[in-house]
């Protein structure tokens, strides 16, 4: 085994004046390996030498053939300074990425400029915002320089008067992300209803698109995400009126004191489409999620798929489905092989068990069945293989003894995952381009699921049967959609 330092993360003021100082590179030379016998050093050295090629791969790979992870091998840091706290929780609800935040639980905030967003900046509360933003202030430093108060709450004093402080108090980020996710956060914020976010979002791509152009690409916007959401509150409204669908008999009144953490005892869910509905709805109302559920199991089928349209309508075939349908959860126990093995252990959120590789079980491609010949050699080493496995087995135990197995052989997994994700899955398994193998579990996925929850299923597909399924379901096709 060899292992080579490809790159670190290094501050960019030591870089030299170099066109081929991109994390572009990185990416092009490992999106390369899959396709390409030359060693990983001469891929990264090509991608150093040609610039434009090293991009145009990138382009190819990661946007036409589908495969975003090789923009998470270049890696950017930013340093975002003087964001209010209401820009940090925009910045920090996107999960695949490191934060460091200055922690008003541990320093001083007294003596921050106030910052005013530009909305109001504009705007006829502009003073009044301005004195109440600095009486906050002013509270909070009298507590924190109180004598008595030092006394009784110690090191405890910044955390506690912190409460005071407003959402636009400003505040300092250290961010670290990929260019996946990099590309994702700025889409997101090129038309939020913040100027703040706008801004950043602007910020980000100035600071980091010119210098990799070939992975910060799709930055546009999520027209889509606006819409939908647009789209489920305009249905939401026009049944309030209907009483069979938004009153609940069961949904206790609650109380503006009730502070409960779990409404309800936690329990399996038994109605997973509902589940997904009552998401949809409660990221949009005002209600608890328990009554959202209480309304979301009395909706008749017609009405779910009412509520789940919009988003097959508006989002494209590269999008994720919302976090709603990260509701629900689905375990899948099969058999597969080493080779698709090495396709499922890819999709990293998810949760796969496995048993180890059985000597006894594997799988016989077509190739092997063509020619009698071929076919004995194959079975005779097949057996070989599990004989030799017994053997070192033995003596040396099970880990050990995979070595001399293939990857034809078979073990046994568990694959737990939710919707959303299953969604990402089946678009790149179920896609003509995909291996054999996985493309056939995936397929049975798809049927078990359209079988037993056929209505949050409805665009579950592979990227090559999307449009054809558009039409077929929605009647539009994805240019109609939100690309």
């Amino acid at each position: 085994m060899k292992v080579t330092l490809a790159g670190a993360t290094i501050d960019r003021r030591f870089w030299k004046d170099d066109p081929a100082a991109t994390p572009e590179t990185i990416s092009a030379a490992y999106a390369r390996i899959s396709h390409s016998p030359k060693t990983m050093g001469e891929l990264r050295d090509i991608a150093v030498d040609q610039i434009e090629g090293a991009r145009s791969s990138n382009e190819n790979i990661i946007y036409r053939m589908g495969h975003s992870s090789v923009a998470e091998h270049a890696v950017f840091n930013l340093d975002i300074e003087d964001a209010s706290r209401l820009l940090v929780e925009f910045i920090e609800h996107h999960r695949l990425a490191s934060y460091t935040e200055r922690s008003q639980r541990y320093v001083f905030f007294g003596d921050k400029e106030l910052v005013i967003p530009k909305e109001i900046e504009d705007s006829e509360f502009r003073e009044d915002v301005i004195d109440l933003e600095r009486k906050k202030f002013d509270l909070y430093n009298r507590m924190v320089s109180d004598a008595l108060m030092k006394e009784k709450y110690g090191d405890k004093l910044l955390e506690q008067a912190r409460y005071v402080l407003g959402l636009t108090c400003p505040t300092d980020i250290g961010l670290t992300l990929n260019a996946r996710e990099l590309e994702y956060i700025i889409a997101q914020g090129t038309k939020h209803d913040l100027s703040e976010v706008r801004e950043l979002s602007r910020a980000l791509f100035d600071s980091c698109g010119d210098l990799a152009p070939s992975l910060i690409k799709y930055t546009s916007g999520h027209d889509h995400i606006t819409s939908t959401r647009n789209a489920i509150a305009d249905w939401m409204k026009g049944r309030k009126s209907k009483s069979q669908i938004f009153e609940c008999q069961s949904c206790l009144p609650h109380t503006t004191m009730e502070q409960n953490v779990c409404c309800e005892r936690p329990t399996a869910i038994d109605d997973p489409e509902a589940e997904i509905a009552a998401a949809l709805m409660f990221e949009i109302g005002d209600l608890s999620f328990k009554e959202y559920r209480c309304i979301a199991r009395e909706m008749s089928d017609s009405d779910l798929m009412d509520l789940f349209t919009p988003v097959f309508r508006n989002y494209p075939v590269h999008a994720s489905l919302p976090r709603a349908f990260e509701m629900m959860y689905l375990t899948f126990d099969f058999l597969i092989s080493a080779s698709a093995f090495a396709q499922l252990k890819r999709h990293r959120m998810a949760t796969l068990l496995v048993q180890g590789y059985d000597p006894d079980d594997w799988v016989t491609p077509q190739v092997y069945i063509e020619n009698p010949d071929h076919t004995k050699d194959y079975l005779d080493l097949m057996r070989e293989s599990s004989v030799m496995f017994s053997r070192i087995k033995k003596e040396m135990g099970q880990d050990v003894a995979s070595y001399v197995l293939t990857n034809a052989h078979r073990r046994r997994v568990v694959f737990k995952v939710n919707l959303r994700e299953l969604y990402h899955f089946v678009r790149l398994r179920s896609d003509q381009h995909a291996q054999d193998e996985i493309r056939e579990i995936s397929n049975r996925m798809v049927c078990a699921m359209k079988e037993h929850f056929p209505l949050v299923t409805s665009m579950l597909c592979g990227k090559d049967t999307y449009d054809e399924g558009k039409k077929r379901i929605l009647g539009c096709s994805s240019e109609k959609g939100g690309e």
